[in-house]
């Protein structure tokens, strides 16, 4: 199958053994009353398997809440989680969450695993041939064939290549140095041609992969 890819670029994306992102921040949209320092944030659980669910406390002044302080950020997010405050205070206060967005070394994908429902972001675990990768999204865990295709079916997974424009390309296939690319938005380089890849894109040399 050629050199496979190195282990650094595939499992888990950070250091909390789960894909995905933590809570990094949220920005309160509604001050609310009655509310006291130190009261408990509840946030919606992540959408890997596997992952922690984030916490966080009120800051407040006169019981309106300034902010939240997050006590963990959790892991395993994929998109950014709820956050509610009903059950603190008057129960009117509102906030937002944003996730981290820490550059992480391994490869993120779009898979759908079979017996799954559609294609979501996910995690290689191992490669298992030229085009056959084991997963795992927030539907299972499964082998997955890469397809050059914006959406893929079930049983398959695709990986999204940038040029230094910040245009996009599909992954046909995957060595350790180099990918073979198939034009999406991407016009710095022709579909078939077999470009190195590493954590930034050069123009017309490298590109980058998404992690």
């Amino acid at each position: 199958m050629g050199r496979p890819i190195k282990k650094l670029y595939i499992g888990n994306r950070n250091s909390t053994g789960i894909g995905g992102e933590g809570v990094a921040s949220t920005t309160i949209t509604g001050a609310g009353t009655g509310y006291t320092t130190g009261e408990a944030v509840t946030f919606s659980a992540p959408q890997l398997p596997g992952g922690t669910t984030a916490t966080g406390t009120v800051v407040a002044t006169a019981g309106a809440v300034d902010s939240i302080t997050i006590t963990n950020a959790g892991s395993g997010y994929t998109s950014a989680p709820t956050v509610d405050l009903s059950g603190e205070g008057n129960g009117d206060a509102t906030a937002t969450a944003a996730l981290t967005t820490s550059t992480q070394n391994a490869i993120a994908i779009s898979a759908y695993v079979p017996g799954g429902s559609s294609a979501v972001v996910g995690d290689i675990v191992s490669q298992k041939g030229s085009k056959t990768y084991r997963v795992t999204t927030a539907q299972g865990t499964g082998e997955c064939q890469l397809v050059a295709a914006a959406i893929p079916t079930e049983g398959q997974m695709n990986i999204t290549a940038t040029d230094s424009a910040g245009d996009t390309y599909y992954v046909k296939k995957l060595t350790n140095r180099t990918a073979v690319l198939l034009r999406a938005t991407g016009t710095e380089f022709e579909t078939d041609a077999k470009v190195k890849w590493g954590d930034s894109a050069i123009l017309n040399t490298q590109v980058s992969l998404t992690n």
